[in-house]
């Protein structure tokens, strides 16, 4: 009987150490960042598609990579209720008007905000007022304007940085104005496009944020097996650029540190993983990443298309590109006036995507042209980001 109890108490003692294990390593995987999920507050606005279908082009509803970036917050442990998901429909102004500034207020101190928006933005009358474009947003209906999501943090949110990300036209507003209003709060700022210019129809933008938060390797540019902020910025500047011909914008306001650390990156098994090449697959040339690499053949990503449509080709399709590097440095922050687009509509080489629906020998792509509301302001001066 005393033995019985003896390998009992045991069998508790290696129970309970396993259970101990199994939190430290959880705590270990969380410590690899600078966020910690029991702390931070995920706000996700994803509308492709609108009532007033007169004035906003839908996009297609598969593979919607903000439901993506939502279900990566919640395996890392991000409870359900510091978490906001709205799409389509569910996307109103009033909604939105009612629910963030009660969703912000509910934050401790300390606390980070993720706040993440994609769809139609679009430019007031007067050009002064930039607006996201909610369900309902039309003529008799403001949408989101971006001052109003700055001050909603600044009076509602008790935690003390915010990150915020936005995939749309004209996004780069979003971080002039944590520029100009921010004070309270400390600021990141991820942006597609710059306050004047267009942006893409693609997921480019939010595939690679999506790939730095997760620890791509093809996300790592130095090959440290970490992915920090600005060097996540610097990998979206490069896709940006490369296959969508425009400036992406990177701003960082008050103690917000640019190298905060988004967590480890899985290694790194050949440096050529990360470049950016043109490819030569069906008789023409496409903008792709090499992702992997198995003797003298080269696994690559297309930009603007899924990952189904991944292939192996050899070196003999690859033409390199010059004036990228994967070795590139971190990107610095500027002022989101101060990083107009390089010409979001010029055109770039990209393949078509067959749709379900509809004729099967007909090609289209994978996403609609967003629609354009302002052609008289797409001019303002260029930099260099350097």
């Amino acid at each position: 009987m005393k033995m019985n109890s003896t390998r009992a108490l045991k069998a508790f003692w290696v129970a309970l150490l396993i259970v101990f294990s199994s939190i430290a390593a959880h705590a270990t995987a969380v410590a690899g960042s600078d966020w910690q999920p029991q702390r931070t507050w995920v706000y996700v606005v994803g509308v492709l598609k609108w009532q007033h279908r007169d004035m906003f082009n839908s996009f297609p509803q598969t593979n919607r990579r903000d439901a993506q970036l939502v279900e990566f917050f919640r395996q890392q442990g991000v409870p359900d209720e510091q978490i906001i998901f709205l799409k389509d429909t569910q996307a109103t102004t009033r909604r939105v008007n009612n629910t963030f500034p009660e969703f912000l207020s509910k934050a401790r101190p300390d606390d980070m905000l993720f706040f993440y928006y994609t769809g139609h933005g679009y430019k007031s009358d007067d050009e002064r007022t930039t607006y996201f474009a909610t369900y309902d947003a039309g003529d008799d209906v403001d949408g989101w304007a971006t001052d109003s999501i700055v001050r909603d943090i600044e009076q509602n949110f008790r935690g003390s940085r915010a990150m915020l990300v936005a995939d749309t036209c004209y996004s780069g507003s979003l971080a002039a104005e944590t520029e100009r209003l921010g004070r309270r709060v400390s600021y990141a700022t991820l942006t597609s496009s710059s306050a004047n210019r267009e942006s893409t129809e693609n997921w480019t933008f939010t595939e690679m944020l999506l790939a730095g938060f997760q620890g791509q390797s093809f996300a790592d540019i130095n090959g440290d097996g970490e992915i920090t902020l600005s060097e996540l910025a610097a990998d979206i500047r490069d896709d940006m650029s490369f296959a969508e011909g425009q400036r992406s914008v990177f701003v960082t306001t008050g103690n917000f540190p640019a190298t905060m650390l988004i967590g480890p990156a899985q290694r790194k098994i050949n440096p050529q993983v990360s470049r950016r090449v043109d490819v030569r697959s069906e008789g023409d040339w496409y903008k792709a990443r090499i992702v992997d690499v198995n003797g003298g053949s080269y696994h690559v990503h297309y930009f603007g298309f899924e990952d189904s449509d991944d292939e192996w080709v050899s070196s003999r399709q690859i033409r390199s590109v010059s004036g990228l590097t994967a070795a590139a440095g971190n990107a610095e922050a500027l002022s989101a006036e101060d990083q107009p687009s390089a010409g979001w509509n010029r055109p770039v080489a990209r393949k078509q995507t067959r749709q379900d629906d509809g004729d099967a020998n007909e090609w289209r792509p994978r996403r609609p042209v967003k629609q354009d509301w302002s052609q008289e302001n797409q001019s303002s001066s260029k930099h260099n980001w350097n």
